[in-house]
């Protein structure tokens, strides 16, 4: 084969350049008559090309398109039962060294997010420099909620309501007001048997130290569940992480696993229900 191809090179070399074109073309012909031949004397050869080409390309694609893993830690606490992971960076790997701000204590003793104390934070952890916060918040229905047994709640209805009562907005009436427009809003069940509201947020923030424009917004996924107190009254519980928007994308898978993992636990010795001893503040 190659004695061949090297005499036809010469001869071409000899032809004039109008023949130049012409001669390639039969170099070309005959190269392909070649392989043809030896595909068919041969057909291993030509089966090993194509699974080698194969199996580059399906590793280009899974090298290209790796699994999304964000490191996650455990927070559980067993005063209100309740347990739940928070990321400890986004998807880029960019770290989010979440620190407590408010470790998790009773309910009675938690502090009000407003002036009626109807919502009140449990736990937060709060990153400082990307003005990134995970919170806890525990309170009783309220408004279009209390007068209706959970079993006819629905997954928008809680999500506003939550989110008015840890707003601080009012109108002219005095009627409060939220602050945050909901995005989405969701009723799943989960492997507890509960049922919980997952829904997605977003409020006018303030300036950061990365960003310091005046106009300023946060995005937010949360997620409320329902657990009776001592007389039957239900208390909602709602973890809820926020971010400024610049920074969303990145840490929207995080908050996602986080949100997924948030579970009320089965009481144990240790659990304080939230309208026992509401006098007490240790």
């Amino acid at each position: 084969m190659h004695i061949a191809a090297h005499h036809i090179d010469r001869k071409a070399d000899a032809v004039p350049d109008a023949a130049a074109g012409a001669s390639r073309r039969g170099v070309l012909g005959l190269g392909a008559a070649l392989l043809a031949t030896a595909a068919q004397q041969h057909p291993f050869l030509v089966a090993r090309a194509d699974e080698a080409d194969a199996a580059v390309e399906v590793q280009q694609v899974a090298a290209a398109t790796p699994a999304a893993r964000v490191p996650m830690k455990r927070l559980q606490d067993d005063t209100l039962a309740y347990a739940f992971e928070y990321p400890e960076a986004t998807a880029s790997g960019r770290k989010l060294p979440l620190v407590f701000s408010r470790k998790p204590e009773r309910y009675s003793s938690a502090a009000p997010l407003t002036a009626d104390a109807r919502q009140r934070i449990v736990c937060e952890l709060a990153d400082l420099v990307d003005s990134v916060t995970v919170s806890v918040t525990v309170g009783p229905p309220s408004g279009v909620l209390k007068g209706r047994t959970p079993d006819q709640w629905t997954a928008r209805q809680v999500a506003e309501q939550v989110l008015i009562d840890r707003s601080t907005g009012r109108v002219t009436t005095g009627q409060r007001v939220s602050l945050s427009s909901v995005e989405s809003a969701t009723a799943e069940t989960r492997d507890d048997g509960l049922v919980y509201y997952v829904y997605e947020h977003v409020s006018q923030g303030s300036p950061t130290l990365r960003t310091l424009s005046k106009e300023t917004y946060r995005h937010s996924l949360a997620v409320t569940a329902m657990r009776p107190g001592l007389d039957g009254t239900p208390y909602l519980y709602t973890l809820n992480l926020s971010c400024p928007q610049e920074l969303w994308e990145d840490a929207e898978a995080g908050f996602a696993a986080s949100v997924a993992s948030f579970r009320l636990l089965p009481t144990t010795n240790r659990y304080v229900a939230p309208d026992k001893d509401p006098w007490r503040f240790f």
